[in-house]
């Protein structure tokens, strides 16, 4: 981290490296792509609290243990195991323009609804944040099990002789007793997604069309190692460091509050 900060004050090729002072997070802040890196990321961000609902949804279905809950337990997590860049090039085979998913909707006579998955921009978003779900729910699930294997039945039995309906019992024991497994995963994502983004951009888009796609941590890729930017790019990390930080800070901000 020191070597990426002082190096954010250079203008460095990897090689050699001469001080410019501010000039790299000028450079930053009056880029005319920074706005739209910055949307991109932000796009990501608000779908954290979709795979928040999801995971905890998944959990609490097998907590309770309903029909199908055995095969789907023992293969949720699989997701979870696989690398961002496998999960990515996976998608994009079955995205492709005779790919699996237009291939069944044409058989299925649905052929109107075919369209190019991989060069629109809504729904080149849309194939991302779907990939990101499916990598994050195993983990979220088991987190989210590991908390409510901790609750004591007695707490449920009590509930349901005093006759609370299982919305009540979702509201009143399971969420406030999963706070801290739910604070934890929101923060993991939330970093996640300024930061670990980069191995499905790489291998669903590419950041394209322009950088319609493009994350700001994967344009820190691109400034270090297609353009030899490795000073800029230092730059570019620093600056998503502290936005993190920044986020993070909130969030700890609130939270204290909630428990209050």
């Amino acid at each position: 981290m020191f070597n990426t900060f002082f190096h954010s004050f250079t203008e460095w090729d990897g090689v050699t490296s001469t001080f410019v002072g501010w000039d790299n997070f000028k450079t930053i802040l009056s880029n005319g792509d920074l706005p739209l890196m910055l949307r991109n990321n932000l796009i990501f961000l608000l779908s954290v609290p979709g795979i928040l609902f999801i995971s905890l949804t998944v959990s609490v279905l097998l907590h309770e243990e309903v029909p199908g809950w055995r095969l789907f337990r023992s293969v949720y997590y699989l997701p979870a195991i696989l690398s961002s860049v496998v999960i990515g090039f996976l998608a994009k085979s079955m995205f492709t323009n005779k790919g699996i998913v237009n291939t069944l909707l044409e058989n299925a006579g649905l052929g109107a609804f075919t369209t190019d998955w991989l060069n629109t921009v809504p729904t080149e978003f849309m194939i991302l944040i779907l990939c990101f779900y499916w990598q994050t729910l195993g983990q979220g699930t088991l987190i989210f099990l590991s908390g409510l294997s901790s609750i004591s039945n007695e707490l449920f039995d009590a509930a349901k002789i005093d006759g609370a309906n299982w919305r009540q019992r979702l509201m009143y024991i399971v969420i406030p007793s999963l706070y801290p497994a739910i604070f934890y995963f929101t923060i993991v994502n939330v970093i996640y997604v300024f930061v670990g983004l980069f191995g499905l951009v790489y291998s669903i888009t590419g950041g394209g069309p322009g950088y319609e796609t493009t994350p700001i941590d994967y344009m820190i890729y691109i400034q270090a190692f297609r353009s030899g930017n490795m000073g800029y790019a230092s730059a570019l990390s620093v600056f998503l460091f502290f936005i993190v930080m920044f986020i993070t800070w909130i969030q700890l901000k609130i939270s204290k509050r909630l428990e209050q």
